[in-house]
């Protein structure tokens, strides 16, 4: 779907990392399971486009397998994290600077190197180049082995681990903004762990659960088509509006804690 996305918008797509397993011996489906895919997009602008997709979305259909015609639901967890170039020296990313985002210190990453998994012929059996970073205090797991080089995917393991510490960091200052808003007026925001989209196969409905917007167009959604454009721009819309809602809900907090100094100081 994002592929077809990114092309169909001219958007510049790298496709990092697919890790897929075979089907468990007690499904009838011979299909590979995707475990995790990453993809990386370099447009500029991209992120802001696509930050409206993170969350969790949900399918609802009947399997090849299903003999009594009952619907299956799944989910997947979509992850949308701000990216950054391979030359990480630049003053705005300061990842070298303790108080950045997108600091992480050596010290605290154990560094596993390890014989590449799954499809990819001979090199995979005969290079040790797979590298695995594991961030000991968040236990966030980083693994990359798409490249033959080490060297490529130790550059690119560190890439994907700061950025996925910097969007933790960011979440944990936004959750505890939204704590605020909720204890003093009530304003909570929707997370990145909440369903956010479902896709129903029988009904050929997608329902977005944060616009409210529901279209019975399942395959051109799938297919990154205009109506995926659609969806997004009401999510964008949804966003703004809570947005707004915050910015609100930040001065009455602040009303609020000012009138409660006043009435102590009493």
């Amino acid at each position: 779907m994002y592929q077809s996305y990114c092309k169909r918008h001219s958007l510049s797509y790298t496709l990092v990392k697919l890790d897929s397993s075979t089907a468990p011996k007690s499904s009838k489906s011979n299909l590979p399971e995707i475990q995790e895919a990453i993809l990386e997009i370099s447009t500029p602008g991209a992120y802001e486009m696509l930050k409206c997709e993170a969350g969790v979305h949900r399918v609802q259909r009947v399997p090849a397998t299903e003999t009594q015609g009952r619907t299956h639901t799944s989910a997947v967890s979509v992850l949308v994290l701000p990216s950054f170039p391979e030359d990480s020296g630049g003053e705005e990313l300061a990842v070298d600077d303790p108080n950045s985002d997108y600091f992480v210190s050596p010290s605290d990453v154990r560094t596993d190197v390890m014989r590449a998994r799954g499809a990819g012929g001979q090199h995979v059996n005969t290079t040790d180049s797979a590298i695995r970073l594991t961030h000991i205090p968040t236990s966030t797991v980083v693994s990359i082995q798409d490249a033959r080089s080490q060297h490529k995917n130790r550059q690119k393991a560190w890439q994907v681990l700061r950025a996925k510490l910097a969007q933790q960091r960011r979440e944990a200052r936004e959750e505890e903004k939204a704590q605020m808003r909720v204890s003093v007026v009530g304003v909570a925001r929707m997370g990145r762990g909440d369903k956010v989209r479902t896709y129903n196969w029988g009904q050929q409905r997608v329902t977005d659960h944060r616009s409210g917007l529901t279209l019975n167009q399942l395959r051109d959604v799938l297919e990154g088509g205009a109506g995926l454009d659609e969806i997004m721009e009401s999510v964008r819309g949804w966003q703004r509006e809570r947005d707004v809602e915050a910015l609100i809900a930040d001065e009455e907090a602040v009303e609020a804690r000012a009138a409660k100094e006043r009435k102590k100081g009493k």
